[in-house]
């Protein structure tokens, strides 16, 4: 009884010493434990050239917060790793809650852009002439393992007031393959999406709001119906918008197909 006692007193004190020095590594850091990385996208002044452009437009617009499905609407980063299954990441998380955060990267590229007089999320002195609404279909990384996509998917609509939409615009392109798999790469394709969805949605809305002003006005409309600001279309008088750039120090993002592996 007292060998096995002994045996017994032997293998706890073995393993009370392995835990010891498990703990000890934890605590010298030999076993890494992820930080937790929080990413946002913002909007950006854009290097526009709009010849035909009157802004700003005497007008008021209110901005709305843009609608999102619940699944979207967290901290955690979304990745989907088919059309069925989706995940979400508890290490790389959104600092401001998607809807609030891609309401506020439009409103900042619209402010940049100086289309409006007075662009604000409220009014409470005087109604708006307009309302500026928007979707968000998807905020999220697609994951097949060893490749990836960022995808940012939606929609813009300026409504009157008597709720019509004046104006609305797709976001497009709404994907991009992303070559490394770090979330930061991820994070830069959608901002690459927005910046391009907006670069393209200031010209159409610059367009049509002169259109607007033009016919109140009572002016010949025939020049402006028949050319546009910016690109798009043959008889088009205007300067092309700013590409959006490729590469940069931080990220690549390269068109078509990747090459194939050496593998």
């Amino acid at each position: 009884m007292t060998g096995g006692t002994n045996r017994g007193r032997a293998a706890a004190a073995l393993l009370a010493l392995l835990a010891a020095g498990g703990c000890s590594s934890l605590l010298a850091g030999k076993a890494e434990i992820p930080d937790r990385r929080k990413f946002i996208i913002e909007g950006q002044a854009l290097r526009l050239s709009l010849p035909l452009s009157e802004r700003p437009y005497e007008l008021r617009v209110q901005v709305e917060r843009f609608a999102i499905a619940k699944f979207y609407e967290r901290d955690q980063i979304v990745f989907r790793l088919s059309p069925e299954e989706i995940r979400d990441d508890r290490y790389n998380l959104w600092a401001v809650r998607p809807s609030e955060m891609i309401t506020n990267a439009v409103t900042g590229y619209l402010r940049a852009a100086n289309l409006f007089t007075d662009l604000r999320p409220d009014f409470l002195d005087e109604a708006p002439e307009f309302t500026l609404t928007g979707t968000i279909d998807a905020i999220e990384r697609f994951d097949s393992g060893d490749r990836w996509w960022a995808r940012l998917d939606g929609s813009l609509q300026l409504v009157d007031g008597e709720g019509r939409i004046f104006w609305q615009h797709r976001f497009d392109p709404n994907e991009v393959e992303i070559f490394e798999r770090d979330m930061v790469f991820t994070v830069q394709g959608m901002n690459q999406i927005l910046r391009q969805t907006m670069i393209d949605a200031v010209r159409s809305l610059d367009r049509a709001l002169l259109i607007r002003k033009a016919s109140a006005e009572g002016r010949d409309l025939t020049g402006l119906l028949y050319q546009q600001n910016g690109n798009g279309s043959a008889g088009s008088t205007g300067e092309r918008a700013e590409e959006v750039p490729r590469e940069t120090e931080d990220y690549v993002v390269m068109p078509g197909k990747p090459a194939p592996r050496g593998d």
